[in-house]
């Protein structure tokens, strides 16, 4: 606007020869819409004033745009987050949701989103605290879901070295939760991820889950976004061919599961010797397993359906009688429940919690105690920046702590726990590379859930 009373202005202009109170009027009318222009400016969601903001888009993570825009989360109830209500949400799974993949899990149009956001930060009154340099976007992440039994003492291990970290400067941005923790559980976003960069630098979960969908297999995994960093296998582990042999899953320990028999209750049914055993009439509903409800344990389903077929599932769902978590069967067993079976399918680190010792057997049925994977991904193109993190995960104290609690650890300098004789099954990385496990488990799962309710489980 300047320009036109300046450059523009020619000798043969008309301004030149206007007369004087016109021009003063126009010139309040420049600076009343230079005033307006500079006060847009100062109202506008990526500025506080002069001060550049962190702009909202897509790869904010959902921590991010919330501790940078806190008007921004009515914004995130009215379009039914509302896990993120929660402080404790908002700080442990928050890190590790960018936007894109949270609108993307509801099919939420991004650009009405972001709109809606840029609206409630423009009208809000309350300042906007956070610059763009507050927000550290680099900051490597780990994601650890782990299996119960190591939840506690792997998170105490990983405060105390994220503490080491963040005293050198070099601080790292983690959250170590139980796989079945559902208020912070990832798993329901991860069909919902577009992009390797979405997802955090690190994952370390367990159980069959949805890292070896093939969905998940076939944009992240085959084209060779993660890498394994596992070494040579010790020597239990390498008997059942543990190790990814195409070099994307690192294998970081075992969950076990044996059978359990209490030993006092229908004494007259003998111990099977082998899995298959359960498969038996003489073991109708018999055995608790872990599962409620329409939900069961697929590191016991999918087992039983790689060694025997899709005709195993209905035969062993008849001789479940029940399904809990694992803490619960301990609780039965000591407290002598009337409701106690003479079987437990169960994880080998809550079989050594059962105090009432003189009660149980734990069996290694013939075929191996089941291994639940406990998995490392490792992002290829972070893993040099990544070393020292990768290097503590795979560290012989962590995993000698592993092997100790009972989750058989692959690595070669680890004391192993293994009873003389017995031994370990694993599903076996051919049958996981050739099936859609995600479609396994749908179908063994329904197949399993119909039979168990028909023949009065629950």
């Amino acid at each position: 606007m300047l320009k036109i009373l300046s450059s523009e202005v020619s000798e043969d202009s008309d301004i030149m020869y206007m007369p004087a109170v016109k021009f003063c009027a126009i010139l309040e009318v420049c600076a009343y819409l230079a005033l307006i222009e500079k006060s847009n400016y100062s109202r506008h969601p990526n500025v506080i004033g002069n001060t550049p903001m962190a702009p909202i888009n897509l790869d904010l993570s959902v921590k991010e745009c919330l501790d940078s825009y806190p008007q921004s989360l009515p914004v995130f109830q009215s379009f039914g987050f509302h896990d993120f209500d929660s402080p404790q949400v908002q700080e442990k799974l928050g890190p590790f949701l960018k936007l894109r993949t949270l609108l993307k899990f509801k099919n939420i149009d991004a650009d009405t989103f972001l709109d809606r956001i840029n609206t409630a930060v423009v009208t809000s009154e309350s300042p906007t605290p956070t610059t763009a340099a507050d927000i550290h976007t680099a900051q490597p992440t780990l994601l650890a879901l782990l299996p119960c039994g190591l939840k506690v003492s792997l998170n105490n291990a990983l405060q105390s070295f994220a503490e080491e970290l963040a005293a050198n400067k070099t601080p790292l941005a983690y959250l170590a939760e139980g796989n079945v923790n559902h208020e912070l559980s990832y798993y329901p976003y991860i069909d919902s991820v577009e992009s390797v960069d979405e997802l955090p630098d690190l994952i370390l979960s367990s159980d069959i889950n949805a890292f070896y969908h093939h969905r998940f297999v076939e944009r992240f995994v085959e084209p060779g976004h993660f890498v394994s960093v596992n070494g040579p296998m010790a020597p239990h582990m390498q008997d059942v061919d543990f190790a990814d042999p195409r070099g994307h899953y690192t294998m970081f320990c075992g969950n076990a599961l044996v059978l359990v028999h209490v030993k006092d209750v229908r004494p007259e049914l003998e111990a099977p010797k082998a899995w298959q055993d359960l498969l038996e009439e003489k073991y109708n509903k018999s055995i608790i397993m872990r599962g409620q409800e329409d939900f069961f344990c697929s590191g016991v389903l999918v087992p039983f359906y790689r060694l025997f077929g899709s005709e195993a599932i209905p035969k062993l769902a008849a001789s479940v009688c029940d399904g809990m978590h694992p803490s619960q069967m301990v609780k039965m067993i000591d407290t002598r429940s009337d409701n106690c079976p003479p079987f437990f399918i169960m994880p080998w680190f809550f079989a050594h919690k059962i105090k009432a010792k003189e009660r149980i057997d734990i069996l290694f049925p013939e075929e191996g105690a089941f291994i639940s994977p406990v998995q490392l991904l490792v992002k290829k193109e972070k893993r040099e920046a990544l070393s020292t993190v990768v290097d503590f995960l795979m560290s012989r104290s962590l995993h000698q702590h592993c092997s100790d609690n009972f989750f058989p650890s692959p690595h070669p300098e680890v004391v192993p726990n293994l009873p003389e004789g017995k031994k370990l099954f694993w599903i076996g990385w051919d049958f996981i590379y050739t099936n859609d496990l995600e479609q396994v488990k749908s179908e063994i799962g329904a197949t399993f859930t119909k039979e168990y309710l028909r023949t009065g489980g629950g």
